[in-house]
């Protein structure tokens, strides 16, 4: 075997073993990406069950009228009988009135049930009836803190990613924007949201008239530096960052006006 040959298998060796590493080196990488995305699932699922007991509340006040209307209807059977009354008309109305009760009080835990079922594909959703059942669910406490929302609804746009984990975005900005006008003390509230689009992403526009962010803050606002377990509203807002960019989407916010703007970026189903 002549030199040539000894470098040519030397060679020969020397690339085998930087493929074998460059490949080791490939799976190490793929494995923490793999457990950074389940990491970044349960984060998600976490925020969800954090935020779940002022859901509930949310729900027990959207029963609550219901419920007693129910309740009044089923009473007045036993009047209806005592004074004859209990005709085909009195029945029919009774149903009706039943089931549009009942319907509405299993369409509420339907609701409830779908928005912490995490989606598992992404799929084209509408964009604007995912912030309208972020609003729905937040609606009780909107309207406890006397938040007047605007919302300019332009369900036409669909965007690309998952339903669900937006509208758990739109829901932990509501609930870091509530604690902001509670602490602050403001006194007329008002929340603006409108959708644009660029070439590939739809924009979602989020604006309060809080009274803004110091700008130290405001660079923080979505770092997991900035965040404890303990601190529900500031883990919100982390994860908000986590489930948009899983979408290849993002979030900024800015000082505008006499309050903050958030811009939630996600890509667009384009024809």
């Amino acid at each position: 075997m002549n030199k040539q040959e000894n470098r040519d298998d030397a060679y020969q060796e020397l690339t085998e073993k930087y493929e074998a590493m460059i490949q080791m080196l490939e799976n190490r990488i793929q494995d923490e990406i793999t457990k950074n995305r389940q990491k970044d699932q349960m984060l998600i699922q976490q925020a969800k069950l954090a935020a779940m007991g002022e859901i509930i509340a949310s729900i027990g006040h959207q029963w609550r009228q219901p419920l007693n209307h129910l309740s009044l209807l089923i009473q007045d059977i036993r009047d209806a009988q005592r004074f004859e009354e209990m005709n085909d008309q009195y029945m029919d109305q009774f149903t009706n009135e039943s089931m549009i009760l009942i319907d509405f009080l299993a369409g509420t835990i339907q609701d409830f049930r779908k928005f912490y079922r995490p989606s598992k594909e992404k799929c084209a959703f509408s964009l604007a009836e995912s912030i309208e059942a972020a609003l729905s669910i937040f609606s009780f406490f909107l309207k406890k803190h006397e938040i007047r929302v605007y919302f300019e609804y332009r369900e036409q746009q669909k965007a690309y990613g998952y339903s669900n984990e937006f509208s758990q975005v739109v829901l932990n900005l509501l609930t870091n924007i509530r604690d902001t006008f509670v602490k602050k003390e403001i006194k007329d509230r008002k929340l603006f949201i409108t959708i644009n689009e660029t070439s590939d992403h739809l924009v979602a526009e989020i604006m309060d008239n809080a009274g803004g962010v110091e700008p130290e803050p405001l660079l923080k606002m979505f770092d997991a530096s900035n965040c404890s377990w303990s601190e529900d509203s500031k883990l919100g807002l982390y994860i908000t960052k986590v489930i948009l960019e899983n979408m290849n989407g993002s979030i900024t916010a800015e000082t505008f006006g006499e309050g903050t703007r958030y811009r939630l970026s996600i890509p667009k189903i384009t024809s």
